[in-house]
């Protein structure tokens, strides 16, 4: 078959040309899906609590919106519930007089640090007016939890004369699971409620 005859310089420069333009171009554009806002995936750490008590969480509060605050931390500073917008949050209920408190708040102190990569923040509410014993304990613990005093007022709009006393709120504020009393059993409802309210904002 006879063979075509070889372009001419002009066409192979032409060619040359549209291929360089066609190179710029591409290196310009971006893919679309690259354009589009992305999530990380949400990433959980292993569940550490495998027993769950279905009976666990479901007191008092839920449905309700986290009421508002403004209270001084152990260090002084003023801390409000907007500190919190956007965030699911463990609310934990205390004081240094609770002896159950004493046991409980280490332990939630133990969830918070593993699941606040996650997304999880905890605010621990003291009743207590005076903040030594506060720092004294917290200190001792090594607590990593937001920790604000003199809650007494702001506690009892909740009636409940029981402490310790927690809840589990969505990222919109609202009540979700409500903890009453020191219940050791119940770590793994909680767990499992701290790890759905995760999951359900990050699908949003």
């Amino acid at each position: 078959e006879p063979a075509e005859p070889p372009p001419s310089e002009t066409e192979t420069a032409a060619q040359t040309a549209a291929s360089d333009a066609a190179a710029v171009v591409a290196s310009n554009e971006t893919p679309a899906a690259a354009t589009e806002p992305g999530k990380a995936p949400l990433e959980l750490p292993k569940v550490k609590h495998t027993k769950i008590d279905d009976s666990c969480g479901k007191d008092a509060g839920i449905g309700e919106t986290l009421k508002g605050f403004e209270l001084k931390s152990v260090d002084g500073k003023p801390t409000s519930n907007k500190s919190f917008r956007n965030k699911v949050v463990l609310v934990n209920f205390w004081g240094t007089w609770c002896k159950p408190c004493l046991k409980e708040l280490p332990e939630f102190d133990q969830l918070y640090r593993r699941y606040r990569k996650s997304g999880l923040a905890m605010v621990a509410i003291a009743t207590d007016e005076d903040p030594e014993p506060v720092k004294e304990f917290i200190d001792a613990r090594k607590i990593s939890a937001k920790v604000l005093i003199g809650a007494e007022d702001y506690a009892g709009q909740y009636g409940s004369s029981k402490f310790p006393f927690s809840f589990v709120v969505d990222g919109k504020g609202v009540i979700r699971a409500s903890y009453r009393g020191y219940r050791p059993e119940c770590m793994g409802k909680l767990e499992a409620d701290v790890r759905k309210q995760l999951e359900a904002r990050a699908a949003k």
